[in-house]
C-alpha cells in the first residue's frame, strides 16, 4: 500500500518527541503527519541551588529546562511519569522516583513518601495545568515553584490534501488541545469534522479542545481518552482501528 493510501494521523505534540511518536504510529500501519501546534521556549529564572532539597518535575520539558539552569544533581527528583523519570536519569539526578501516572498520582506519592521537612521545588511551566504546589502546601509541605519554560502556540502549515485525508489527531495536553482547536477552526471549511477521531492523553486534554471549539461543535466528535496518561495508552487506542 502506498503511503498516500494509508490512514493519516496528525501528531500535534512539540517537535522534541514527535519523531519517536511518528515511528510508533507508522509501526501500527498509519501514515504520520508531524505538525506541532506548540513549541517549548525555555525561561531564564535565577535559581538558588541551596534553597531546596528535592525537585518536582511534571514533564520532560521541565527536566530539560531546569537542567540547563541548575547544575545540582545530588538530590531527589520526584517525577510524574516514566518518560519524565527517564529524562531525569539521563541528566544525572542522584535519586529519581516516578509516580507512573498523572499529577494527582505524583501528589499522592509525595504525601506518602517524602520527608515533610524537605524543601521542595517544582520546576514548572509558566502556566501549570494543576494546583500541585497549593495542594502540597495545604498538607504542610514546604513547596516553592519556579517557571523554567513556557509553551507557545504555533500555526502549522497544513495542506488541503492533508486536511482532506486527516482521520486521527493525537492530543498530549490541555494546552495542545486548545491549540489544535484553534487550527481546526481556522480550517473549518476544508475539514469534514464527523470523520475526525481525537485521541487524548487525558480528559483534561479533551476539555482543552472542547472549551475552545465550543460544546455544541465538540458534542458530535469522536473522542478516545487514554486509560493512563501516557503515549503507550494513546497508541493502544489508535491500534483498535486496525
Amino acid at each position: 500500500m502506498s503511503s498516500s493510501a494509508l490512514p493519516l494521523v496528525w501528531i500535534t505534540r512539540t517537535a522534541a518527541g514527535a519523531q519517536k511518536t511518528a515511528r510508533a504510529v507508522e509501526a501500527l500501519g498509519y501514515e504520520a503527519l508531524i505538525a506541532p501546534v506548540l513549541r517549548v521556549a525555555p525561561l531564564k529564572p535565577v535559581i538558588d541551588p541551596h534553597s531546596f532539597d528535592a525537585v518536582i518535575f511534571t514533564s520532560r520539558n521541565g527536566v530539560e529546562a531546569f537542567s540547563s539552569l541548575c547544575s545540582r544533581r545530588a538530590l531527589t527528583a520526584w517525577c510524574v511519569g516514566e518518560a519524565t523519570a527517564a529524562a531525569a536519569q539521563q541528566h544525572g539526578f542522584q535519586t529519581v522516583i516516578s509516580a507512573d501516572g498523572n499529577v494527582g498520582d505524583l501528589i499522592d506519592l509525595i504525601r506518602r513518601d517524602s520527608d515533610r521537612h524537605s524543601r521542595l521545588l517544582h520546576a514548572a511551566p509558566r502556566e501549570p495545568a494543576g494546583d500541585l504546589c497549593e495542594t502540597l502546601r495545604a498538607d504542610g509541605f514546604q513547596v516553592s515553584e519556579v517557571a523554567v519554560y513556557e509553551t507557545q502556540a504555533i500555526r502549522p502549515p497544513l495542506s488541503p490534501a492533508d486536511l482532506a485525508r486527516l482521520r486521527h489527531i493525537l492530543i498530549h495536553s490541555p494546552r495542545g488541545g486548545r491549540a489544535v482547536a484553534d487550527v481546526l477552526l481556522a480550517h473549518y471549511d476544508k475539514l469534514h469534522f464527523p470523520k475526525l477521531c481525537f485521541i487524548c492523553i487525558s480528559e483534561a486534554a479533551w476539555q482543552g479542545l472542547e472549551t475552545t471549539l465550543g460544546k455544541a461543535m465538540a458534542a458530535g466528535l469522536e473522542r478516545r481518552i487514554a486509560a493512563t496518561p501516557d503515549e503507550a495508552a494513546m497508541l493502544r487506542l489508535l491500534d483498535t482501528d486496525k
